[in-house]
């Protein structure tokens, strides 16, 4: 029965799901959420800044315009820091003044990453102004500055001005009289106006800390406003995959490469073209929580310390539980954070055993390993196949790996492997 698993297999010109297929349907705001939430991972780990954003801009936006449609200002909101592509540049825009090429390259880069969503493209003008202070305005020839851009630009501000550590409440006048020193300059004062008003609400500061309360305003007034599909989700599994590989110049394009890996390997093992598109999916979100992983770990010229690997195996975790936040994509998660799991349960950070890992999840813990193998690292350079089959066998004698995965690999290792480098 193995043998058809493992014969080579020429499934080159194999037809994908239909590229508007409706196989599978995910709220577009939900991916945008999942993706805020990914991005504030490099901030000292969990933290909020992108939903408290999108609260403080939409309540700015309702009161000055009641009754329109504020859907593409939240979605900016959530993906506004997108082009950040460290810790330390995501720490660095906590400050309330922030160094200029800092905020142009990460809303320059925010805006480029936006392009390859088609669904997104309402809002990369406003995430590309969302740092265009408003006397350069007159500045910028007649190029428009979306409304919805300078909103989101005092909402930033505002909430980086909270400290976490001390009640809300006890900081509302400081942080308006801070606001208010720079309307005309760096903000909009119709909307500085508008600020002052809402600020004198004690619920408006409380609401900002209430994630309960976000998600009941997302879900009542956008639960049904935008659904992706397919090509939607392929593309914004890519902008992900992108994202994260963007932090290491050695993983520029790992995620992309375990996705065609793992795509390639469900093709040969005749998974069903569903599968074969949700491992594909599962290989660019697999490394999502590595967004939690300090820049200094993940460049380090060597060995890791027990402290740093520790912190390493919390990317997986992350990756879990931040898919998880979209209801729909169950086995994408589970194979996406399973790929350091291990057959024997020495893997992280679920520690499951065979019996716990059906295909797809073995599928993608091979595809991860050739991946990282076949990549120059800090530390080494990128093996041969002959190294590589052999640490993979090895693997598999000692119940780490699925044998009859590495075997398919290895029958089509050049159409599944060497095509990609």
């Amino acid at each position: 029965m193995l043998e058809s698993l493992i014969n080579k297999v020429d499934i080159r010109n194999k037809i994908d799901i239909q590229e508007e297929g409706k196989i599978m349907t995910v709220n577009l705001l939900d991916l945008a959420n999942m993706l805020s939430v990914s991005v504030d991972l490099m901030e000292d780990g969990v933290y909020h800044h992108g939903q408290r954003v999108a609260y403080i801009a939409y309540r700015i936006f309702q009161e000055l315009y009641p009754g329109e449609d504020a859907f593409n200002l939240v979605l900016a909101s959530f993906l506004h820091d997108i082009g950040i592509d460290s810790d330390e540049k995501k720490k660095e825009a906590r400050n309330f003044i922030v160094d200029e090429i800092i905020l142009s390259r990460h809303t320059v880069d925010g805006e480029k990453l936006l392009s390859k969503v088609d669904l997104l493209e309402d809002t990369r003008s406003i995430v590309k102004h969302h740092h265009t202070q408003f006397k350069d305005i007159i500045k910028l020839n007649g190029e428009i500055v979306p409304i919805e851009a300078q909103i989101i630009a005092l909402a930033d501000r505002i909430e980086v001005l909270i400290d976490p550590h001390q009640y809300i409440l006890d900081q509302t006048v400081d942080i308006i009289s801070k606001i208010k020193k720079f309307s005309g300059t760096m903000f909009n004062p119709k909307i500085v106006d508008c600020f002052i008003e809402l600020a004198e609400k004690e619920a408006f500061w409380l609401d900002i800390d209430n994630e309960y309360a976000h998600f009941r305003l997302w879900q009542k007034k956008f639960g049904r406003k935008s659904i992706a599909y397919e090509k939607d989700i392929r593309q914004f599994a890519i902008l992900c995959g992108d994202i994260v590989d963007r932090k290491s110049p050695f993983t520029s394009n790992h995620s992309k490469r375990v996705a065609s890996i793992s795509r390639k390997l469900g093709q040969t093992l005749f998974m069903s073209d569903k599968d074969v598109f949700l491992l594909e999916i599962a290989g660019e979100l697999h490394d999502i929580g590595k967004l939690s992983i300090p820049t200094s770990i993940l460049h380090k010229n060597g060995g890791l310390t027990a402290e740093e690997y520790r912190i390493i195996k919390q990317h997986s975790y992350y990756t879990y539980y931040l898919i998880d936040r979209l209801n729909t994509m169950d086995m994408v998660r589970d194979w996406a954070a399973f790929h350091h799991e291990r057959l024997d349960g020495s893997g992280y950070p679920f520690h499951l055993k065979g019996n716990q890992l059906d295909l797809g999840s073995r599928v993608m813990a091979v595809a991860d390993i050739v991946t990282a193998l076949s990549e120059d690292r800090p530390y080494r350079n990128r093996l041969e196949k002959n190294q590589i089959m052999k640490i993979l066998w090895d693997m598999v004698k000692n119940n780490k790996i699925d044998g009859d995965v590495v075997r398919s690999l290895e029958s089509n290792y050049d159409f599944i492997v060497l095509d990609i480098n």
